[in-house]
């Protein structure tokens, strides 16, 4: 599977960096944090980041000055750029898009404009994931030609899963997966296995397989789209005293 792409984040707010990294290691991706935008040219030269999230509010700097500098440098100017607001003013947004920002997001973020923005730039240069996904450590059941068979889940999508397996099952196999919910609803959907890493010898813990989800009911759907977005911002949002950084929505 594809390696993590890395996001280069600028805020002046560390605590606020911190957050923002959560969610965006949540949603698959490594997170450089940065607190000032001088020194992210340099750093985007020597990482070669697939994005950059930059706050259009920085204390006594001009966002803008630095996504003009960045659109001036020749192995740079292609990068995308999404920005962060606290306060919609709309000439600046519209001149961050004339100078191809992706998306200017308001705080609290949208976690479905969020995603959106990141597919549009680029992230996975095979294909965009057009569905949320997140991390689920939980045991499931996979149920195939008449027998149980016991894997461990490593992520949840809104349409599919990926599940670690000593003995993956083949490509193709039609499947019902099975699992509980936190609040010990169980859940079961018919899939079928489109990926499969059959690895040996000392990486045969790391086998498994991806099963994707192609008939679910409305009901399930709204389920799944439920509980991912919970693992992903659930904690987030609640906060602890402090205004959220994110919204389900």
């Amino acid at each position: 599977m594809s390696e993590r792409p890395l996001i280069l984040t600028v805020d002046d707010n560390q605590a606020f960096l911190g957050k923002l990294a959560v969610l965006l290691e949540r949603l698959q991706c490594e997170v450089l944090p940065v607190t000032s935008a001088r020194d992210t040219i340099e750093l985007a030269r020597v990482t070669r980041p697939r994005a950059i999230i930059i706050s259009m509010q920085l204390a006594g700097k001009d966002s803008l000055a630095f996504l003009r500098t960045l659109r001036a440098e020749e192995e740079l100017a292609d990068l995308p750029v999404v920005m962060i607001t606290t306060v919609r003013e709309q000439r600046q947004i519209w001149e961050a898009m004339s100078l191809g920002c992706i998306e200017v997001l308001d705080l609290p973020l949208e976690l479905d404009r969020l995603h959106q923005a990141l597919q549009r730039c680029n992230l996975y240069p095979e294909a965009r994931r057009r569905h949320l996904r997140a991390p689920f450590a939980r045991p499931v059941e996979i149920l195939v030609d008449g027998t149980v068979r016991a894997a461990n889940a490593i992520t949840l999508s809104e349409r599919g899963i990926m599940v670690r397996m000593p003995q993956p099952l083949a490509l193709g196999s039609s499947v019902e997966v099975r699992f509980s919910l936190p609040d010990a609803q169980v859940v079961q959907v018919g899939g079928e296995v489109i990926y499969v890493r059959d690895n040996q010898g000392a990486q045969a813990a790391s086998a498994g397989v991806a099963i994707k989800f192609p008939r679910l009911t409305i009901k399930s759907a709204e389920t799944l789209k439920m509980l991912v977005k919970q693992l992903l911002v659930g904690d987030l949002v609640a906060g602890h005293g402090e205004k959220p950084i994110v919204r389900p929505g």
